[in-house]
């Protein structure tokens, strides 16, 4: 649709009209500047973001220290590759357990992935724990718990287990009182 104009020939949408005016020579250096920022800003950017690093640690090469605060003071953590805090970051994670360390009933905001590296470890769905509705998984097992499956766990025996996944880790408790954050 044409907009129309006044007596005056001045648009009645827009207020009066203005001629264009040609491109000056300082308005074209202004947008080449513009450009000329732009892309060394992208290429610096690009500079300074870490490439793809391949990986290889040694079981022995592994720095095990405290676990997080919402993982049970029993177990001893390293990280063996991304951040586990971080939104939509991968992350590897190695876990040492104690005969007899257990979690209590949680969940995840995330899918947890679990590999029985040694030992054994038991799993099993609901919110009480309880071993006997559990699974036992030996050394070179795999358990994979979808976002928001209430579960629970327990060492048999000294055992190390790896959890892979993509941030944030988080658990959230079923009860309060299994929450390692609440234990003084």
């Amino acid at each position: 649709m044409f907009a129309r104009k006044g007596e005056d020939g001045a648009s009645l949408r827009g207020g009066p009209s203005t001629p264009r005016t040609p491109l000056r020579l300082t308005d074209a250096v202004y947008v080449f500047v513009l450009i000329a920022l732009g892309g060394f800003i992208a290429h610096a950017a690009a500079e300074t973001a870490a490439p793809p690093v391949h990986i290889v640690t040694s079981g022995s090469d592994l720095k095990w220290g405290p676990p997080p605060p919402m993982i049970p003071k029993c177990a001893e953590a390293a990280i063996l590759d991304g951040d586990p805090f971080k939104q939509g970051a991968p992350f590897t994670v190695r876990l040492k357990l104690p005969d007899g360390c257990k979690f209590g009933p949680h969940w995840h905001p995330t899918d947890e992935n679990v590999t029985v590296i040694s030992g054994t470890l038991g799993a099993g769905m609901g919110d009480t724990f309880d071993p006997a509705k559990g699974q036992l998984i030996d050394a070179g097992g795999f358990v994979r718990m979808p976002t928001g499956m209430h579960h629970f766990a327990w060492a048999k025996g000294a055992t190390i287990v790896q959890v892979h996944g993509v941030g944030p880790l988080e658990f959230s408790y079923v009860n309060p009182a299994d929450d390692p954050r609440n234990q003084h």
